[in-house]
This record gives structure tokens, sequence and C-alpha cells, in this order.
């Protein structure tokens, strides 16, 4: 026996190892640190993500090492048996010696969670101890409290380091205070109601969270919705008939999918109004199979109340139960939830006050195809090649494949219930924004829901042995393998490997596979934020009216009136202003800051650079105040006086340094003629002992543009070292392109 034990730990650490291989090519195109590549002989190591990669290795190494040794443990099979349930591997570590794309580390990852599907089947949970449906729930709900909880401590550390913009749950906190003070969902970026934007009655619900004032509730509502999913998605599996093990298993796997997961753990949006649909559709089948229709009915009616086209999932449905055989049933429900649809886009949204009336604003999105709703229905026919270069192309390939990892075996074998996918793939596969395309944002929630409804039907044709009989294929040279585990477990590993490389963990940089889906940063990027809106609150009153930008106005959103309008012009601004910048220049773009600047109606009252971010404050006075230069004038004498010259590339500007104290070089920058673009200074000191400082400053500390100074204007700044150090190497670069990123 113990012979036998010794074997089996063998195979299943080399089994590991296999695993390991075969995400090798993962590894080594997205920069995990201290892998060699063997056909360059080099090290990769990026800084950058260091952390992050050495975390999804080390996990994936990790469980797939633990999987593989429980799942021989717990087979009655020999070990050649489970060596061959691993040959998928074999293809997946070919890979290793080809230049690894995204498409291939897909099929790398498919590979892998075939050969765990094909393992998994060899297991026999009759030797596993039983476990209690009421012990059961506990988990869950365990579960679902950790996630939320995790998802909002993630929000709010976006939300205090200006990581999370005013876009999108700024639109939903807003309407619900505004609804609060008598403004039914009034939003002050439309000067109007949001429900001409979005039909979002069903947002009422949320107003108990809206009205204790603070958006940290706010947000973990809206990690609640999402995480409650898995509670229904565990009793929906129990209504049809699966043991207790196995629910337990498909409410877990709810929350490890990507789609689901990265919407808990928001990297831009913190609240959406689809969220509400995890909790309130689920609810509604789980209703329906339990027969409470009353209840179904009510969910029903709040589900298609979450936002205008919300009816167009059921309308899939409908089609769905008519094909079943239940004609009446799938009539009805479409035809509800069509018209529903149709009378509220074209009647009810135009009769709000919507930016464009009588328009629905989302057309935008899908220009490309014609400028109303009539002419993108017709696309087909009026713009064939358009729709289908639309349609068909390697961004659409990467999403369809990425979304679809975790579901895998499960929702093909319940491919019946995939035809409301059909629409919604369209819709987000013709959308021309750059992020829709994605499992890191909210707009696949309704794929994401389908999935999981065909995945809990093949499931249960799995176990009543009534699924397609091609899919033994997979199983191939294996005797006797359960194809319902096998399922299973392709299912988990896909969840388990789609949330390694595609969900963003909380406080970490995000890795290179989410980039390619996303501009959006870590929030463990930037520095807290939370004493700066101290600062600010302390020089406005409470309920003063606030124009500012998306990141620094969602500091606000609750104490004050705060208008959201990036491209404000000066006729729209309120009494309040601030200014965000993402850089210590000002582009010729920046057009309301140089307005204010030069204005004698507005004051500057405060300004401060959170990391390299400029944020100004100013207030309107309602008598001109002449506006002091904050750049000096000196006599002639007193400049050719000051220090030495340092050459810098550029006539328009000269630069002078003098070491006037131990420890400190002070620079005098003087502007020699007009010039056109702003400028920053960067200076790089060297000691004797080998200690490098770097200095970054933007002209006249920030306060002030080079482009409205004028010829004569002179300012100061200064570097400080260790006193005792001596200077061995300085050098200062003048920096000229507005705009550009600040190097840090």
């Amino acid at each position: 026996m113990k012979k036998r034990e010794i074997v089996e730990n063998t195979a299943g650490t080399l089994s590991a190892l296999l695993f390991a291989l075969a995400l090798y090519p993962a590894f080594l195109k997205f920069g995990t640190a201290f892998f060699i590549d063997l056909r360059t002989r080099q090290i990769i190591a990026r800084s950058e993500t260091l952390l992050r990669d050495c975390i999804t290795a080390g996990a994936a190494s990790v469980l797939i090492a633990f999987g593989a040794l429980l799942a021989l443990k717990h087979s009655g099979h020999g070990v050649k048996t489970y060596i061959c349930a691993n040959l998928p591997l074999i293809s997946a570590a070919v890979m290793w010696f080809m230049y690894p794309t995204f498409p291939a580390l897909l099929f790398c990852v498919f590979m892998v969670i075939w050969s765990a599907a094909r393992t998994a089947s060899l297991c026999t949970p009759e030797k596993l101890p039983a476990i209690d449906h009421r012990k059961v729930l506990f988990i869950i709900t365990a579960a679902v409290l950790l996630s939320s909880l995790a998802g909002t401590w993630h929000q709010l550390r976006s939300f205090d380091t200006l990581g999370m913009a005013w876009f999108d749950w700024g639109h939903f906190y807003e309407s619900l205070l505004n609804t609060l003070d008598g403004k039914p969902f009034y939003l002050n970026l439309c000067r109007g109601s949001f429900l001409g934007v979005r039909f979002t009655p069903t947002l009422l619900l949320l107003l108990p969270a809206a009205a204790i004032g603070k958006p940290g509730v706010f947000l973990f509502a809206g990690s609640l919705l999402v995480s409650s999913g898995a509670l229904f998605v565990y009793l929906i599996s129990r209504s049809l008939k699966a043991g207790v093990r196995e629910s337990l298993f498909m409410g877990l796997w709810y929350l490890f999918i990507p789609g689901v997961a990265n919407m808990n753990l928001p990297l831009i949006d913190g609240f959406h109004e689809v969220f509400m649909l995890f909790p309130l559709v689920t609810g509604c089948v789980w209703c329906v199979l339990e027969k409470r229709y009353r209840t179904a009915a009510v969910l029903f009616l709040l589900s298609l109340g979450v936002r205008e086209t919300a009816g167009v999932i059921f309308a899939g449905y409908g089609i769905v139960l008519f094909l079943l055989g239940k004609r009446k049933a799938g009539a009805v429900l479409f035809a509800i939830s069509l018209v529903y649809v149709v009378t509220v886009i074209n009647f009810v949204m135009p009769l709000f006050d919507a930016p464009v009336k009588g328009t629905y604003a989302h057309v935008r999105f899908f220009s490309h195809l014609g400028g109303n709703i009539g002419e993108i229905m017709l696309s087909p026919v009026t713009r064939p090649g358009t729709l289908l270069k639309a349609l068909f192309n390697i961004r659409n390939l990467n999403f369809y494949l990425t979304i679809f990892v975790p579901f895998c075996l499960l929702a093909v074998c319940g491919y019946r219930w995939l035809l409301p996918l059909v629409p919604e793939l369209v819709m987000i596969s013709l959308d021309r924004r750059f992020d829709t395309q994605t499992v890191l944002r909210h707009y696949q929630i309704s794929v994401v829901l389908v999935l999981i409804f065909a995945s809990l039907a093949g499931a249960r044709l799995l176990r009543e042995k009534s699924h397609p009989k091609w899919v033994k294929w997979l199983f191939v040279k294996l005797k006797n393998p359960d194809v319902r585990l096998g399922a299973l477990g392709m299912s988990g590993a896909g969840a388990l490997l789609g949330f390694l490389f595609f969900v963003h963990l909380p406080g970490l940089p995000a890795s290179e596979p989410q980039r390619r889906f996303t501009e959006s940063e870590g929030v463990a990027v930037y520095a807290d934020a939370t004493s700066l809106a101290k600062r600010i609150k302390s020089l406005i009153p409470a309920g003063a009216k606030v124009s500012t930008g998306p990141r620094v106005g969602s500091l606000l959103v609750g104490k004050y009136d705060v208008f959201i309008d990036p491209a404000c012009d000066e006729k729209s601004l309120q009494e309040y202003v601030i200014v965000e910048n993402f850089s210590r220049f000002y582009s010729p773009e920046d057009k309301i800051s140089r307005m204010l600047i030069k204005s004698p109606f507005w004051q500057m009252l405060h300004q401060e650079f959170v990391d390299e971010r400029s944020i100004q404050l100013f207030r309107r006075v309602q008598n001109a105040v002449p506006k002091r230069n904050p750049c000096l004038r000196v006599p002639e004498r007193v400049w050719a006086s000051f220090g030495a010259r340092v050459p810098v590339p550029s006539d328009s500007i000269e630069l002078k340094a003098a070491a006037n104290a131990p420890g400190r070089i002070v620079f005098g920058v003087k502007i020699l003629k007009k010039r056109t673009n702003d400028a920053a200074f960067k200076v790089e000191l060297e000691t004797v002992s080998g200690r490098k400082i770097k200095h970054f400053t933007s002209f006249c500390n920030g306060r002030y543009p080079a482009d409205l100074a004028e010829p004569g204007d002179i300012f100061f700044f200064k570097v400080e070292y260790p006193p005792a150090e001596q200077i061995k190497f300085c050098q200062t670069n003048i920096i000229e392109i507005a705009g550009m990123e600040v190097p840090r």
C-alpha cells in the first residue's frame, strides 16, 4: 500500500508539473517574473506586474497540484488511466514552442480545462463525506458576504484614490439623492430627468441605501446585489434536483466567473443599475421552478424596470419556451417583453428631458450603422459590409472565447437555452466603444446570465444522461468516465483560470491580459486623496453648486450640488469650479483652466498636486479683482548677478542655478520671449557617494502656464539634497510638450 501511495503521489506531482507547463505560454507572454525564455536565454521580469504575476503563477500551481492529487486519491483507476486523462495537455505544452499571442493563450487555457474535465470524470464522489443542506446555506451566505465586503473595500480604495470616476456610479447615486430632495431622477449633467437616458424606475429600491448619505453604503449595496446571485444559483440547482454538494459547487463557481467577479471588483463603474438584474432575474427563475408565480411576476416586472433593454433577454427566453413546447407561456413572455422594450424606447423615454429631445441617447454607439433605430435595423441590407466587419473581427472572437471559458461543457449541453445570447452578443459586437467587448465591465451581464442558466440546464441534462452523444468524445480512451463530473470539473477549472487571468484582484496592478481589454489602472497606483477632499470641503460651504471633473466630483457628491461636465463652458460654470488636470502641464486644450487663471472674476482658493495631477479650486467673485502675475519681476542687474547660466535647448527661456545654502540649489527661470506652449523642468542630481536625486517642477509651480507669461517674468524653484553630500553631476532638462505624461 505504501508503494502504491508513492506511485500515486509521484503521478500527481508530474501531472501538476504538466499543468504548469501547459500554462507556461501565458506566463511567457505576460511577463511573470524570473521565468527564462529558452529561445533567447533571457530572464523575463516585468517590475510593474511582478506582484500580480507571481500571485497568479503561485495560485495556479498550488491549486492545480492540489486538485491533481485529490482527483487521483478519489479515483478508482490506475495511474495509467490517470495519465491518459491528461493527454490533452500535450497539445497545450506544444504551445511553449510557439509565439504566444492572445488567441494562443485561450487555446492553451481550453486545453488545460479539457484535461481537468477528463481527470474529474475519473473521481468517485461517493467516498467523500456527506454534507448538510443547512451547513451549505451558511457557507454560501458567508461566501456572498465575504465577496461583497471584498468588492466594497476595492471600490472604496479606488474611490479614495480618485481611481473611480463619477461615471457611472454617480449617475445613479445623484439621481437618488435628487429624488430624496423632491426632484425625481433629476441628473445635473442632463439638466433634466435621468429616465430620458436610462429608464430605470426599479432603482428606487435602493433609496434607503442612498438616504444614509454615505457613498460606501451605496457601493456595498451594489457588491451585495452582484454576489447575492450565488445564493439563487444554489437554490436553482437544488430546484433542478441536484445534490447538495453539486449545488454548493455551482454557487461558489458563480462567484469565480470573471464576468461576475469583475463587476463586484470594478475598475471604473463602481455601481451600475444592471447589478440589480443578478438577484431579480435569478430569483424570478427560482420562483418559477418553485411554482411561486405571483412572486415571480413581481420580480419579472422589477427586472423590466432595471433598464429599457432588459426585456430583450426575456423575449429570448419566450422563444426558447415556445420551441420547447410551452407555446402559450412562451408567446406571452415574448410579447410582453418586446412590447415593453419598444414602448419604453419610442414613447416613454422621449417624454423625459433627454439630452437630445425625442431621441434614444444610446443610438450614438451604433452610429456607424445608421442615425436612428430604423436605419440600424436595416443595416444588414443598406450597409452589409460595415455590419460584417463590425461583427467578425479578432477582438470579438477573443471576447467570445474569454467569456465562454468558465462555462464550457455545461453550457454546451444546455444549448437550447443559449438562444437569447444571439441578440445580446450582436449588440455588444456592434457597439463601437473600445471597452464593450470585455469581461472587465458591466456590458456582458445579460450574456453571463444566459450562460449561467444554460449551464444549470446542462447540468440537469447530464444528471439525466440526456446530453448530446458527441460529448462522450471528449472523454475518449477513458473507461467508464462520469461525464457529469467531467463537465463540473471543466467549468471549475475554467472559472479558476478565468479568475486568475482576467479578474483584477484588490490592491494589485492590472496584469497584461486585463490591459488588453481596458485602459484603466489599478487602484494601487494612486495616493490617497481623502485629505485633499477634506481640505477642499473646508473651503466650500455645504450645499454650494460646484462644477468639476468626474474623478474629483466623485468625492463631493452628496454634500454639494455637483455638476459633472468635463467639457463645460464658461456659461455653464457654477459658483465654485474645481479644475482637474492629469499632469502638471497646461495643454492648449485646457481652455477652462486658462480662462479661470486670466479672468478677473475668478479667484484661486487652493491648488494641490495628487501624484502628478494638478487640482485647483476657483470661486466666482461678483466684482472684478485685478489678477496678480504670480511670476516675479526683478531688475536686470539682480538677475545678471544671480548664479550661473545653465544651457537649455530653447531660445525662449533662460535658466540659472545657484547653491545659496548647504544642501540646496536654487534655479531661476526667465522668459525671454513669448512662448506657444507650457514647460516643465526635470533636474537630475548625483552626489559623490552615488546618491541620485530627481526633481520635477512645472512652470511657476503649476499656478501659471509658461505660454501666458510675458517676457521678463521670472520664477524660482529649489532642489534639496543631504547637506553633508557634494554634487558630482547636475543635469536639467526642459520638457516643452504640453500634456505629455509626467516622468516619475
